[in-house]
């Protein structure tokens, strides 16, 4: 019973620890949507079942106790009863020596509860090792053959792991609607690749036929192989279960090339790069590069660690080659911005920087390198227009990357007349392919899309007003470099013993003293039965009760044992009650405190280290604590009990207690400020450890990609050897005091044998035999140490559910339900600093939008963009100055209030495990037909009456999402994302860069649908793409953390001296396409 329970509580487990490590992954996105009561209350939920399971071992580990109790009972009294049969005679001598024989099996018998849980739980993990060893293994990413004379030669089919199933497992939240779901269609081998960064891993693969056309050679330019007949492939098996899958890849392409691979969202870009670095499973064919291979993902994976580690990336240190990188890369004004410049820990996931800084890191690794040959997944999208020319005159065309093989996924148009060669990818086929005048001339796809879009991303060249302009706006932020600190804090760490205060809220959060009056009945029952059962023996074996028979003391003694046996199951399952509730009431308010703490919070502090608190430290709670509670419990009494004998029986002997006593004090208080202190080391290696582990598994494909595996093998065993000393540590203390003990208890037993030699005339033997068998069970410092160790993890758990939270979730004066009902808002000398410290911001911010009001937000690199959003919706407060929203102070409307009126559609789109339904609508507040319209809308499904079985599959609302929407491309999330905001159909809608990882058609579509769906609405778009929010009523223009200009795009442009008419000349946008692309949206509405 205890291995079944225990393994269906680690599965419960798995579930609680996966969902935890999504919300915190997603943690921003819960906050600007007001989730986090919701998901407190969905991983309450699991918790509450993982606890009935832990509940069952508790009874398991309770009735084996009481069989380790009863057993050395019954078998002395068998025994006896035996040797009596056999017409031999009972004696002092001989029951006490038997007793001793018995006593000794009952040391061994006390820990074998605690041997069997152990057990359990090694049974469970050696098989997840086992499942996890045995699974297939990632083939060889990619041959190198240095004798190749093209950079890259492909040709095979490539398939994703995971598929779009609709039946996939247990249902995750209890929202009373939706299907189950679960981790169907797991892949082998290359799943966790598939995991951690692919992002067009799309649908299921019913493509329109491959357009493939031969083109004519020319040496310097990419030729591919005959592609067959693609219609072939068109016809095979179109299950919903299929995964994705790239057919008949054939890529043959020159040394020194320059190649962009373009096509519609989910058409199969990032999984073509994906396929080349060998995270997808290739099934048939070939892939060859000449040299080695960089990988610059769309996501960019940053480590916790300086930016110049994340630059460098384990190669040798060249601070000449370096800087001439930085300045390629355009960083060289972001390390003004940064306090240690390139030496500034830049924290996890790249979490202080902003989306275009961290593409420019990983776009700087990939150049320091040196590899020949360059993957670049969408590096351009994320950074403004400037930076995204000079990026691509100074780094790709010429600079550090102009003599490499450079292959690269985008939705910039006017990129593409510099490629040599370009391929267009559709459902997972090569469609089109030749040079861009080919193209133009001869194609289908390529050439509509170049006519009806190309027009909105001119090429002219701006002026170059930009280099100095930066300038201007970060020069402001150089106060920071005077301020040296880290922007990761180091764990807290106690020292010194478990201060009393963490036992009082311990037996707090277990419900206060309510426990106690049955643990002392059921403690002092289970005692008394203990001595009485002892004691008897004496009167046995002295048959000092008249009248009694031989059978009468034998069944008074093995029911004295049973009384013994039933109080230690009631007493071991009261304390484990007790304590599972505390663990139940400690858990929901860490995650309450985790969940409900300011952003700077996350920012400061490793997710490896959060979960190593919600889930190790936890699980200590659970399954330890209430055994160490228990045996502490019972050898306390039994040390009680001992003395309380010894001075009944014998006072005299009282006086070798006083020289011990001191003596186990002494031991204990050396022991203890040893073995604490070592076992917090240990949780704080544990912690980095953790850290370390999710940090490399996100970012494996990069990994992978450069081939850097060994290194971050060394890199996890060099912590794995670091948290093994601080265990060992704890251990071989642990031993050190079991010798010293051992030898102070022999000092007790050599004293009282003393004793009754040397009284042996006037003492009688069965009275010295009793005591004898107490006083060989004496361990109450050994239970004590340990206990104290454990109650570190209840020190650590507590902490966070003493965090401060970031305000209020509602007061008295929130404003109506309807709220708000115009959508005006109004910023009035608004500062704004990130975190105590730090320089501002925003700085003197006043500006007024009108309900109904379309406003872009534009500026350059740290203008403060996106720290208006922040402000806005509170996740970071104002230091001076309001923010009204009709005629409310936000500072006076609760935090859940506030953000659950307003919408958001973010950059960064996060998606969780589990079904599309819930990912668009977690708390069940639509119905299915509403969710299923904004899927239209989105134009993530055909909203004309045409049929796509492929988007119907796709975007079915029991379709499965996998571990952080992994399926789904970066333009898909976003799509989903702009979902969210028609569902909540709020007043005010903050778009930040909503577009970005789309095809320019669908942003076209995109940017009708706003135009449309949210006419009603306040709008506040942040934009690198100036064509987006040209067509806006007003455009705000950011600059140095204050309003440098506000006023109407056509006004603002036709000052010659503006920040906006600068950026437009950079942009290549002229005057009459401001006027075109107005025209073209007033024309459409």
């Amino acid at each position: 019973m205890m291995f079944s329970q225990r393994k269906k509580g680690v599965q419960i487990t798995d579930q609680r620890v996966r969902l935890t490590t999504e919300v915190l992954q997603g943690i921003r996105l819960i906050k600007f949507y007001a989730w986090e009561d919701f998901y407190v209350h969905q991983i309450g939920s699991l918790r509450e079942r993982e606890l009935k399971a832990v509940r069952r071992v508790a009874f398991a580990r309770s009735m084996l106790i009481a069989l380790v109790t009863i057993v050395p009972v019954l078998a002395s009294i068998l025994s006896f009863i035996t040797y009596a049969l056999s017409g031999h005679e009972l004696n002092v001598a001989i029951i006490f020596s038997s007793l001793q024989f018995f006593n000794i099996i009952r040391a061994p018998l006390v820990f074998f509860p605690l041997v069997v849980a152990s057990c359990a739980d090694a049974a469970v993990a050696l098989g997840r090792i086992s499942s996890f060893l045995t699974a297939e293994e990632l083939a060889e990413p990619y041959t190198i053959d240095t004798e190749s004379k093209l950079a890259i030669d492909v040709d095979g089919d490539f398939q994703w792991e995971t598929a779009y199933k609709s039946d996939i497992g247990g249902k995750k939240f209890d929202t009373g609607k939706g299907k189950d779901h679960g981790n169907s269609g797991k892949g082998k081998g290359s799943e966790a690749a598939s995991k951690a960064q692919s992002k067009d891993k799309v649908g299921k693969s019913a493509g329109k036929g491959g357009l493939f056309r031969k083109k004519k050679t020319d040496p310097v330019l990419p030729v591919t192989a005959s592609a067959g007949d693609a219609k072939k492939a068109d016809e095979k098996e179109k299950s919903e279960d299929k995964p994705f899958e790239l057919r008949h890849l054939a890529l043959k392409i020159p040394k020194g090339s320059f190649v962009a691979i373009v096509g519609r969202v989910g058409s199969g870009k990032s999984s073509l790069l994906q396929a080349l670095i060998g995270e997808m499973r290739k099934t048939r064919g070939d892939c060859v590069f000449s040299s080695s291979v960089a990988y610059v993902p769309q996501s960019a994976w940053i480590m916790n660690a300086t930016l110049r580690q994340n630059i460098t990336f384990g190669q040798a240190e060249d601070d000449e080659k370096l800087h001439e990188i930085i300045k390629a890369c355009c960083l060289q004004p972001d390390l003004e911005m940064l306090p240690q410049g390139e030496d500034t820990e830049i924290g996890e996931k790249g979490i202080n920087l902003s989306g275009g800084q961290k593409a420019r890191v990983s776009l700087a690794r990939a150049a320091y390198s040196g590899a020949d040959i360059v993957l670049m997944d969408d590096s351009l999208s994320a950074v403004d227009a400037y930076v995204g020319k000079s990026i691509l005159e100074n780094c790709l065309l010429n600079g550090p990357l102009a003599d490499k093989t450079r292959v690269l996924v985008t939705h910039a148009l006017h990129v593409l007349d510099k490629a040599d060669y370009i391929y267009v990818m559709d459902n997972g086929v090569i469609a089109e392919q030749g040079t861009y005048q080919e193209l133009m001339d001869d194609s289908v796809l390529f050439s509509r899309v170049m006519d009806e879009f190309g027009n909105m991303e001119n090429t002219k060249d701006g002026e170059k007003e930009g280099e100095k302009d930066t300038k201007k706006t970060l020069d402001p932020a150089k106060d920071k470099l005077a301020k040296k600190s880290n922007l990761m804090q180091e764990e807290e760490r106690l020292t010194g013993s478990v201060s009393n205060s963490v036992y009082t809220k311990y037996l707090r959060f277990a419900g206060g003293l309510i426990w106690a009056p049955t643990v002392l009945v059921m403690l002092t029952a289970y005692q008394g039965a203990s001595v009485a059962n002892n004691l008897f023996l004496g009167f046995w074996t002295s048959e000092s009760i008249h009248g009694f028979t031989q059978g009468d003391y034998m069944g008074t003694y093995a029911a004295l044992g049973v009384a013994m046996a039933l109080f230690s199951f009631a007493l071991s399952f009261t304390i484990s009650l007790t304590s599972l509730a505390a663990g139940l009431r400690m858990f929901k308010a860490s995650l309450r405190g985790v969940l409900r703490s300011a952003i700077s919070f996350f920012d400061t502090t490793p997710m490896g280290r959060v979960m190593s608190r919600l889930s190790k430290d936890q699980d200590t709670v659970d399954t330890e604590i209430s055994m160490t509670l228990f045996q502490l419990l019972q050898t306390f009494s039994s040390v009680l009990g001992t003395a309380a004998l010894v001075f009944y029986t014998f006072p005299y002997l009282g006086i070798i207690f006083v020289p011990l006593s001191i003596l186990y004090y002494l031991t204990a208080i050396y022991y203890r400020r040893s073995s604490v202190e070592t076992k917090r080391l240990d949780s704080l290696m544990r912690s980095a450890l953790y850290s370390s582990y999710s940090e490399t598994l996100t970012g494996l494909s990069t990994v992978r990609a450069y081939r850097e595996q060994d290194r971050f093998i060394h890199n996890a065993q060099v912590g794995l050897d670091w948290e093994n000393r601080a265990y060992y540590m704890t251990t071989a203390i642990q031993r050190w005091l079991s010798v010293r003990l051992d030898f102070l208890g022999n000092l007790l037993i050599l004293g009282i044998a003393l004793f009754a030699a040397g009284f042996r005339k006037t003492v009688d033997p069965s009275k010295i035999g009793v005591v004898l068998s107490y006083t060989l069970s004496t361990d109450l410092v050994s239970t004590y140490a340990q206990n104290e160790q454990n109650f570190n993890a209840v020190e650590r758990v507590l902490h966070y559910t003493e965090l401060p939270a970031e305000g209020e979730t509602t007061t008295l004066n929130d404003p109506p339900p309807s709220w708000p009902v115009i959508g005006a808002v109004e910023f009035r000398d608004v500062d704004l600093a990130y975190r105590p410290g730090l320089p501002l911001v925003l700085k003197g911010v006043s500006f007024e939008i009108k309900g109904g009001e379309k406003v872009g937000v534009v500026g350059r690199t740290g203008a403060g963009k996106s720290s208006l959003l922040q402000a806005i919706f509170r996740v970071v407060n104002v230091k001076n100055g309001s923010i009204v929203i009709d005629g409310h102070n936000i500072a006076e409307v609760g935090l859940h209030v506030l953000r659950s009126r307003l919408a958001l559609v973010p950059q960064d789109s996060i998606l969780f495990l589990g079904t599309l339904r819930e990912n668009l609508d977690p708390q069940g507040t639509r119905t299915d037909a509403e969710l299923i319209e904004s899927l239209k809308r989105a134009w993530l499904l055909p909203r004309d009456g045409s049929v796509d079985p492929a988007a119907e599959a796709k975007f079915s609302l029991d379709a499965s999402v996998t571990d952080e929407g992994s399926n789904y491309s970066a333009g898909e999330k976003q799509l989903l994302a702009l979902c969210r905001a028609l569902i909540k159909n709020s007043k005010i809608i903050v778009l930040d860069e909503a577009t970005s990882n789309v095809d320019v058609e669908t942003d076209a579509k995109l940017q009708r649908t706003i135009q449309t769906e949210f006419a009603s609405s306040t709008l506040l778009c942040i934009a690198h793409r100036l064509n987006t929010i040209v067509y806006y009523d007003r455009v705000l223009v950011m600059d140095a953390g204050e309003v440098a200009e506000f006023d109407t795009p056509l006004n603002l442009f036709d000052k010659e001296d503006s920040i906006f008419r600068s950026l437009c000349n950079e942009a290549g946008l002229t005057r009459q396409d401001i006027v075109r692309i107005r025209s073209t949206f007033q024309h459409d509405s």
